[in-house]
């Protein structure tokens, strides 16, 4: 599963650099992505594999620098409440490779640079979702 959201991670993050002439490849990824594989997303993000759920927000990421319209939709799918949504920033690697906690950060970023202003006072509306940053890393 984690090679399968790698690939797709690269995939959207060229698709938005040098090969945004796929840009509709891109979207219709993420509209796939969300539409059909959420349960995936969610199993996958509060999974006990450190690696498995950094590397699900980090295609999260990807999914929204798409462009605003994908931030939209991850942002409208996205359980922003999840009572399991804190416990992945107690999660992380000892070795100084990057942590789940910082794949967290990275996701709740991606929003802030999408390039919407909507979306943007709804993401900084959302309970805890800036504070991430912020938060003591618990070892």
């Amino acid at each position: 599963m984690l090679l399968i959201f790698q690939a797709l991670e690269a995939i959207l993050l060229r698709t938005v650099s040098n090969l945004s002439h796929f840009s509709v490849v891109g979207m219709n990824i993420v509209k796939k992505l969300i539409n059909s594989y959420v349960k995936l997303i969610y199993a996958a993000l509060y999974s006990e594999n450190c690696m498995v759920s950094r590397g699900c927000l980090t295609l999260l990421s990807a999914m929204v620098a798409q462009g605003p319209d994908s931030a939209r939709d991850v942002c409208s799918h996205f359980d922003f409440n999840n009572k399991y949504l804190p416990g992945l920033l107690k999660k992380g690697f000892k070795k100084g490779r990057t942590d789940v906690r910082m794949a967290c950060i990275q996701f709740a970023l991606s929003f802030l640079v999408a390039g919407d202003n909507a979306l943007l006072a709804q993401v900084l509306e959302l309970k805890g979702c800036t504070s991430v940053a912020f938060l003591p890393c618990e070892w």
